[in-house]
This record gives structure tokens, sequence and C-alpha cells, in this order.
């Protein structure tokens, strides 16, 4: 890692603290000091086994790196405000000397640390992990290391068994809801996910991609109540917002390229709800961080394997689409020559059959004259016939009559003729 690369890793880290600090109030708010005492045994245990870890392994413990503080933080708020503090102080060290330094410290880190030390305090001690107290405005637990009264399951366990009460959005808002005392105030998470995005401290893919791939989840299928009911409880139940922002988005465990960080997301937010819905674990999205962190390398193999298909693709599209240009032009010559040619044999074959079909016509209508023709002879023959006879059968007074009429009959007929 460069110098820069490294100064601003340091500075990143102390942005982040102070953040959490702003969370860490909103605990104080509702559960009084002995929010900031639990904070303040994980900061100490995770600087103090720092500093251990670092001299045993004769290393300079560098005082201006604030990962430490931000590592105990988290850790803190991810536990309920009634936590012992020998827990406390047990979880940070094993955070410290198992998950972080046992791999090489910050630059080597396999997975969220953090997320490893919950779930091992979790398996360890999950009567003092999985009750809480419930919050209050001004409120107050008790500074005993052991907390026992007035605990009560979380706000995801009663939504995820269909048991849970009316709360208001601003108490969803507001993160009044009995659960770790630091990843139910949606708004104040909310907000300091916008300033670390600002500061360029998270990558804007995986960060949306997770948002919106656990909005969407939630939309189509709603936990409880449905509509913005459905997206404030997946932001607030099992602290998917918190871990998402604070431990997802750190580039120590978020792949490299946009393709990866965008398959990241969305298998993050799938994983955290069905490990969430099907199984009794609470908080999903911790038990689900370590697994993609595993797999990080591997979807950058991926996108670099889909880049290298992908060019290969554009070569050959490239290839295929100039060679289908070129013979499509000849193609389109060719056929209109053969258009060409065959509309000039459509046009003489539509010629010659208009020409016998004028042929046919004018045949038919001269064979028509013609019988027409015949028919008036035969009747003009038959009519002077039957005149030959009748004068015959007449008195001989009356001979030269019809004789006359028949020479009248024979000229009519003859200037017919000629008329035709």
């Amino acid at each position: 890692m460069s110098l820069s690369t490294e100064k601003s890793e340091k500075l990143r880290y102390a942005k982040t603290s102070a953040l959490l600090f702003t969370i860490v109030f909103m605990a104080y708010y509702y559960y009084g000091l002995r929010a900031v005492l639990v904070a303040a045994t994980s900061v100490f245990s995770s600087v103090v086994s720092d500093y251990i870890c670092c001299s045993a392994m004769k290393k300079k413990f560098d005082w201006t790196d604030e990962s430490p503080l931000m590592s105990g933080l988290l850790l803190a708020l991810l536990m309920p405000a009634s936590v012992p503090y020998t827990i406390m102080a047990f979880s940070a060290v094993f955070m410290t000397v198992v998950c972080k330094h046992a791999f090489g410290g910050n630059k080597n880190l396999i997975f969220c640390p953090v997320c490893v030390s919950y779930i091992f305090t979790l398996l360890c001690f999950p009567s003092y992990i999985v009750r809480y107290p419930y919050p209050q405005p001004f409120g107050s637990v008790p500074l005993t290391n052991t907390v026992t009264e007035n605990l009560t399951h979380s706000y995801t366990y009663y939504l995820d068994n269909g048991t849970f009460g009316t709360f208001s959005l601003l108490d969803l808002i507001w993160g009044k809801l009995a659960g770790p005392m630091g990843t139910s105030a949606v708004l104040i998470i909310l907000i300091c996910a916008v300033a670390l995005y600002f500061f360029r401290d998270i990558p804007a893919v995986a960060f949306f991609s997770g948002l919106a791939a656990n909005v969407l989840i939630s939309v189509l299928f709603p936990v409880g109540e449905a509509g913005w009911y459905a997206v404030i409880n997946s932001l607030a139940a099992g602290s998917y917002l918190f871990v998402l922002v604070f431990m997802a988005c750190d580039p120590r465990y978020v792949p490299k390229r946009a393709f990866s960080q965008l398959l990241y997301g969305i298998i993050f937010a799938a994983g955290a709800f069905l490990i969430r819905i099907n199984t009794t674990i609470e908080n999903g999205a911790i038990f689900m961080l370590p697994l993609v962190c595993v797999f990080r390398d591997e979807f950058d193999r991926l996108s670099d394997s889909l880049e290298k298909l992908l060019r290969f693709l554009k070569k050959w599209i490239i290839i295929i689409s100039k060679f289908t240009a070129k013979y499509t032009v000849i193609f389109a010559k060719w056929l209109w020559a053969k258009s060409k040619t065959a509309a000039a044999a459509f046009a003489a074959f539509v010629s010659k059959l208009l020409d016998r079909l004028a042929d046919f016509i004018v045949k038919k209508v001269k064979e028509s004259k013609k019988r027409s023709k015949e028919k008036k002879e035969k009747t003009a023959e038959e009519s002077a016939t039957k005149e030959a006879s009748a004068e015959s059968e007449s008195p001989e007074a009356g001979e030269e009559k019809p004789q006359e009429n028949a020479a009248e009959k024979a000229a009519e007929k003859k200037e017919a003729e000629t008329d035709e």
C-alpha cells in the first residue's frame, strides 16, 4: 500500500469513527450512561489488544491508526446496551487478536473481523446477546455488569414471527426499537451514509445496489406490513442498513470492479434476507457479510472473464457486421438486376396476354355478328317462302299484289345486304 493510500485509509477510519460517535450519542439518549460505558469498554479492549499484538510481533504501534477505534465502536453498537462489560471486552479482544492480527492486520483481512467476532460471541453467550432493553427517551439502563430485568426480544424477532406491535414511522426512523443499541436509527445512519458517499469513502455501486436490492425484495416479499412500512422495516430490521453502510461498504471487503460490486451488493441483500426469513437468526446481514467477503476476489475474476467474453464477442460482431454489410450490398445489386429482368419478363408476359385477350374478344365479336347475319338471312328466306305459298293459294285477281310485295321485299333485302 502506498503512503498516500495509507494516509487516505487512516483518514477514512477517522471520519467513520466520528460519524459513529453520533450513533453512540443516540444510544446514550435511549439507554443512558451504560451505552457509553459499553462503547468505551469495547474501544479500550480493542486498542489495548491491538497494541499488545503489535508489540508481540515487534511492530511499531501506529497511534494515528483509527481502525481499532472504529472497529471497537462498530462491535459495541451491534451489541445490546445490557451486554455485560466482561463479554464486551472478551468480544473486542477476540476480534483484534484472532480475527484481525492472526491474518496479518488491516492489509490482509479475509473477512470483516467485527462480524466474525459478533457471531462467535453470539454462539458463546446467546442469552446475553439476543435480549435487549427497550429504548426510552432519556432512558437509563442499570450500570451493573449483568442486567437481567426488563429485557425483551428484538423488534426484528417480533416482526419475523408476526407478533410485532404497532409502531409509528417516527419510531422506525429514529430507532425507538428494541435491538442492538446502534443499528435501528435509520435516519442517522442514512445521514452518515450520505456523508461517507460525498467523502468518497464508500463505493457507490456496492452501496446503491445493496440498498436497492434490499428495498425491492422487501416490496415484493413484505414481512409484516406492506408499503412504506415494508421499506423502513427492511432498513431497520436485522441491522441491515448499519451493516451495509459501515461494514459491507468498507473498501477493504468490497470488490474492485464496478460490475463485481453490483453483484456483491445484490447477493449480499438477497442472502441477508434469506438467512433472516428462513432461520431463527435475527441479524442475517452480519452472518451474510463474511460469506460475500470471502468471494470478493472471485467476483473480480468473474468480472474479468465477462469483460474478456464481451471483447471477444465485440470483435466477432464487428467481423460479422462487416462481412454482412459487404455481401448484403452484393446481394442487393444482384437482386436489383434480377428484379429488373423479372420485371421486363413480366411486362412482356402481360403484354402478350393482353394481345391474346384482344384477339379473342375480336374473334368472338365477329362470330357473334356472323351468327346474327345468318339468323337474319334464314328468317328472311322463311318469310319469303311463306309469302310464296300464300300467293299460290290466293285467287287469280289478287295474284299481282303478292308478286309486287315479293318484289319490294327482295329490293329491301338487297339494300340491307348493301348496307352491311
